[in-house]
């Protein structure tokens, strides 16, 4: 699956840099030199005297008609990075690609037993159509659309194992005594559906701006497939027991709201909201079957960003570092149990 989500990657960023290149390969006609000075064609594309420093500044001040983003967020068991290409085609319509990857490591040692959680995630969001409405200088007073479509593109792989000692009295086993159980599980999922996003940009005094983003997926189809292994040693003897379950379903909805308000162009005050469904079906190796499994997660995070100002409305920032206080909670029902889970944590986060 992974190697499927860099290949799609790698084909949509050369997709998007290609017209760069076509497009300022050609020398562009000009009526008199002061027209000639401002739309020369920058060193970087004819290959003299490049400089490596001077071509990443004068993407980041938006010299170009692509434009990247990309950050990390560090938490306490691994790490997230993400980012986004975006290429304007002209000044109403653009496409771009965002994309994220996760990957932590969890234990835990009750005393019972002791387990591991290894996660890795990708999410991939091509927006063929990027469409903007409005003046997109810094300076104008008027409001700011942006318009995305396209298709969120998600995969993730959990490996869970845990073991522990157990008193049993049975006659499969001759007895009575202690075992050592061990539980493998691996698990790989897949979701594709539509994706929107709206954001506006409303100014409202002189230094101090509004901006609401609104991404939501309505449906999603999903692909599940996971395998368990149950093996109980009792002195030089092993039972292995194995099984595994795999199918597809429909979920329904993804929903990411976010606010937030800039004072003077480098403080910004930022809370987001998102909910997220799942269905599907998990397994049940006590019974060996599988049943019923539906997740409801609702994320709300709230913090502040130092930043340094864009170039145009149509970039968030430049560079920027933020801490934000996250909560979470989750309620999953399976089978005829349901449990709540609840956590919450600080967020460091930074990009450019």
């Amino acid at each position: 699956m992974f190697s499927f989500r860099r290949k799609f990657s790698v084909f949509f960023t050369a997709l998007f840099l290609l017209p760069v290149f076509y497009a300022t390969s050609e020398e562009p006609e000009v009526e008199d030199s002061l027209q000639s000075s401002e739309i020369e064609t920058p060193s970087f594309f004819t290959f003299k005297n490049f400089n490596a420093i001077v071509f990443l500044k004068d993407i980041l001040d938006d010299k170009y008609p692509f434009r990247i983003d990309f950050g990390a967020e560090p938490h306490r068991h691994g790490s997230m990075v993400f980012g986004s290409l975006c290429y304007d085609w002209n000044s109403v319509f653009a496409s771009s690609l965002r994309g994220e990857y996760d990957h932590y490591i969890t234990s835990e040692n009750n005393g019972a037993n002791v387990s591991t959680t290894e996660v890795h995630s990708i999410n991939l969001i091509p927006f063929p159509i990027v469409l903007f409405f409005g003046n997109s200088d810094l300076r104008a007073k008027s409001l700011f659309t942006e318009i995305d479509v396209g298709v969120f593109i998600q995969g993730s792989r959990t490996s869970y194992d845990i073991g522990a000692y157990t008193e049993y009295d049975s006659d499969d086993y001759g007895g009575s005594g202690i075992l050592f159980s061990r539980l493998n599980s691996d698990s790989t999922y897949g979701m594709i559906g539509p994706a929107f996003n709206i954001s506006f940009k409303v100014p409202i005094v002189k230094y101090i701006s509004l901006t609401t983003e609104s991404f939501f997926v309505p449906a999603y189809f999903l692909y599940y497939d996971s395998n368990y292994l149950l093996t109980n040693y009792i002195l030089d003897e092993v039972y292995p027991y194995d099984f595994s379950t795999n199918g597809f379903d429909l979920s329904s909805p993804y929903l990411k709201q976010t606010i937030a308000l800039d004072f003077f162009r480098y403080i910004r005050l930022k809370a987001q909201i998102t909910y997220q469904h799942i269905n599907m079906r998990q397994g049940n190796f006590i019974d060996n079957l599988d049943v019923r499994y539906s997740s409801h997660t609702l994320t709300v995070r709230y913090g502040g960003e130092l930043l340094h100002p864009p170039k145009t409305r149509k970039k968030s920032s430049h560079m920027w570092g933020g801490l934000y206080y996250e909560l979470s909670w989750e309620k999953v029902y399976s089978g005829s149990t349901t449990t709540n889970e609840s956590s919450g944590k600080w967020i460091l986060c930074f990009g450019t």
